[in-house]
């Protein structure tokens, strides 16, 4: 018999790892710390050492400029290492959401326990829940939608626009709704100041939807064209391409039983208003680096198939952003190297 103790925190002031310290994890970090509510600790890769030695310059439109911040915890490399603080009540992951690369949900095994350690997607991306639920089927899974501008260039953290976040549970039949609801509201207390806005949300798919509606027109746009928002604007692109796009993201959420607010495509377009914003996807293509493609267009196209829907639009750009993310793939040596010389394949024939 499932009870409220069995996932219960663990310590007096909860433990927290967040993992992902880029332009949103970094802001989460900063917040969970300033609000001291928690043992803050974080995962750093590739400016571990920098990190350790100087900590973050932080210029952030809630919180003002902060330098050399480092939570209040520890700062780890690696998930081995961070075992050593174990048991951690909640495993926030705010990595960019890469499913055909890596597979976070089977890298952070050592890290949860059973029941007891509640795992945040702080990431962009539809259908993110289902390999964590397939991999930890007695934890709660939270999902974290960040309305937020905030880029991370070597540690030096410019956050633009507010920290707007919602925070829901992705249902899991194996756990009571009381004790996901609860659990969900715990971490909204911890995590909610009077610099940040940080709501709870009962659906998280509807506010997956919600931001798709940005993320798969414009963000996708943005990387494909090179240009940011407000370019996009300017130069024609989001009446033509992006503003139809919507309406087939919107059509899908539809056939899903989600139903998005009249208003949500004016929302979206007026979002980065004053702001010649780069989205994610844009500055990944910049820095060489794979885009979220999978998950931002990937999942939403196998969602419009299962539900029968069509939507050529988002199609064809899925198309074109997957020979970009090939490109990317390429010169980070993550494919297998293509032949020196092209081969002929003489039994192709167009007609």
């Amino acid at each position: 018999m499932t009870s409220i103790s069995d996932y219960s925190t663990s310590n007096k002031i909860p433990n927290i790892l967040i993992i992902g310290v880029g332009g949103v994890g970094s802001i989460i970090a900063y917040g969970l710390d300033y609000n001291k509510k928690s043992n803050v600790s974080i995962l750093v890769r590739s400016d571990y050492t920098k990190v350790v030695n100087s900590g973050y310059t932080i210029d952030s439109c809630d919180y003002g400029f902060i330098k050399n911040w480092k939570p209040n915890c520890r700062i780890f490399p690696d998930i081995q290492s961070s075992t050593s603080l174990k048991p951690y009540d909640y495993i926030i992951i705010a990595t960019k959401n890469l499913p055909d690369i890596i597979n976070f949900e089977k890298i952070i095994n050592p890290i949860v326990d059973e029941k007891k350690t509640t795992i945040i997607l702080f990431q962009n991306g539809f259908g993110n829940e289902v390999p964590y639920l397939q991999n930890y089927p007695n934890n709660i899974i939270l999902s974290g939608i960040s309305h937020i501008g905030s880029h991370n260039i070597n540690t030096f953290i410019t956050q633009t626009q507010k920290d707007k976040s919602f925070i829901s549970y992705f249902y899991n039949k194996n756990i009571p709704l009381q004790i996901q609801n609860l659990k969900t509201n715990h971490f909204i207390s911890i995590y909610s100041n009077e610099k940040n806005d940080v709501n709870y949300f009962p659906d998280a798919q509807y506010y997956r939807y919600r931001k798709l509606v940005y993320n798969a027109s414009l963000n996708t746009v943005c990387a494909l064209t090179g240009v940011d928002t407000g370019r996009l604007e300017f130069f024609g692109g989001l009446d033509k391409i992006s503003i139809p796009i919507m309406y087939e993201i919107i059509g899908i959420a539809k056939a899903d039983n989600v139903e998005l607010p009249s208003d949500v495509i004016n929302s979206v377009v007026h979002s980065d208003d004053g702001d010649y914003f780069q989205p994610s996807m844009l500055v990944d293509v910049k820095k060489g680096n794979p885009m979220e493609l999978e998950v931002i267009l990937g999942n939403l196209l196998r969602k419009a198939k299962y539900l029968n829907v069509d939507c050529p639009k988002l199609s064809f750009l899925y198309d074109l952003l997957q020979i970009v993310q090939f490109r990317l793939k390429e010169n980070r040596c993550l494919i297998p190297p293509l032949p020196e010389k092209r081969p002929i394949y003489k039994e192709k024939f167009y007609s």
